[in-house]
């Protein structure tokens, strides 16, 4: 299901007001063999990015040419890895080379895996048909002494400086989102916090769903990405929010509480919020106000403002909220002959101004409506 989303337009332009220190960039050249590598997967050292992007993109023929590179003793390109907190290595660039190995060399040990089997080998077809188990230990051997070369980021790389690293790097065919390349940053309790925010399991995740009446799709975790704005914009008020966006998602992320207590607050503010819009606006709720029957997508900006200023509402102010929904719906509306408003809301959203502005505005409106 694709996300019924508005598209933002220009949001990426905004400049960064704190430029990462490039003197803050390690990156070590480790050189490795494949049989390293394989190591290190088998004793679960590296991590494989948990997004919902299919991690197995490469076509069978793709595959065994890979291995059939190693066999040859061709050059093959660079990896990149980020060190985590943990010591383990994160995969950057790497991710369809890293799945071949897996599927091929560790099929027998690791049964999630599955079993890749050579073919369409172009030089070696003696080979067509073999599984890794069935191959001469010669062959064997060459393909775990073949060298590589690892470009290692060090965990102390500051985390706003490793995700500008992945959206480098990340330049193929199928980039990763911004959300996708957090995600595969934080594999930890982070990760797991936002998906309970929108997950249909959890009250507070089929709250958002119903909010958003289902209109925002878990593909290329678009769904996590709508959580983490509001998280962002939660934890921190706006008027202290510095361009650019995807660093202050990111460092946001990194700022997710462990304490289960400050979790469960924000887990019963989001819902709240979200059963809030829901009473408020019915089926049109983060939506721009619509002339004819035709409902208007999902607006990202919106909701991040909206569902911020109603989960710091007490108990009693959404109550009064609700009574005067009537006066509060008219006063939505009048905020869309504002030019400034539509704007904040449209293009170049990232921008501080933008985002102060939405943020004031939709605050205003509720505590008029919340405090009659």
């Amino acid at each position: 299901m694709e996300s019924d989303v508005e598209q933002e337009t220009g949001s990426d332009q905004a400049i960064s007001e704190s430029p990462f220190d490039p003197n803050k960039i390690s990156i070590n050249i480790v050189p490795h063999t494949i049989g390293q590598v394989i190591d290190k997967l088998e004793y679960d050292e590296i991590k494989i990015p948990d997004y919902q992007r299919q991690a197995d993109l490469w076509p069978q023929k793709q595959k065994s040419r890979f291995i059939e590179s190693l066999m040859l003793n061709l050059p093959i390109p660079l990896f990149y890895f980020a060190e985590a907190e943990d010591g383990k290595w994160l995969v950057v660039d790497g991710l369809q080379r890293i799945t071949t190995l897996r599927q091929f060399m560790l099929a027998e040990k690791q049964t999630d895996v599955r079993r890749l089997i050579l073919s369409d080998m172009e030089f070696k077809t003696e080979f067509n048909g073999c599984s890794w188990e069935s191959l001469p230990p010669a062959m064997q051997r060459r393909i775990n002494t073949s060298q590589i070369t690892i470009n290692l980021i060090g965990k102390h790389t500051p985390v706003a400086v490793q995700h500008n690293i992945f959206s480098r790097i990340n330049q193929g065919n199928s980039p990763l989102t911004p959300q996708e390349i957090r995600t595969a940053l934080f594999q930890d309790y982070r990760i797991r916090f936002l998906k309970n925010l929108v997950s249909e399991k959890t009250t507070q995740g089929q709250a958002f769903i119903a909010a958003t009446d289902n209109s925002i799709s878990n593909h290329r975790q678009d769904d996590l990405d709508f959580a983490t704005r509001f998280l962002a914009f939660y934890m921190q008020d706006a008027t202290t929010y510095v361009p650019d966006m995807e660093t202050f998602l990111t460092e946001a992320t990194k700022n997710i509480p462990a304490s289960a207590k400050r979790q469960e607050l924000i887990n019963e503010n989001f819902l709240a919020a979200m059963q809030l819009a829901a009473t408020l606006f019915g089926d049109k709720a983060f939506r721009k106000p619509s002339d004819n029957d035709r409902r208007n997508p999902i607006n990202k900006s919106l909701f991040e403002a909206l569902s911020t200023q109603l989960a710091r509402l007490s108990f009693a102010e959404r109550q009064t909220l609700i009574a005067n929904k009537s006066n509060f719906i008219y006063e939505f509306n009048r905020l869309f002959e504002k030019k400034d408003f539509v704007t904040a809301i449209s293009s170049g959203t990232a921008a501080k101004e933008k985002v102060i502005i939405r943020h004031k505005e939709i605050n205003e409106i509720i505590k008029l409506n919340c405090h009659a």
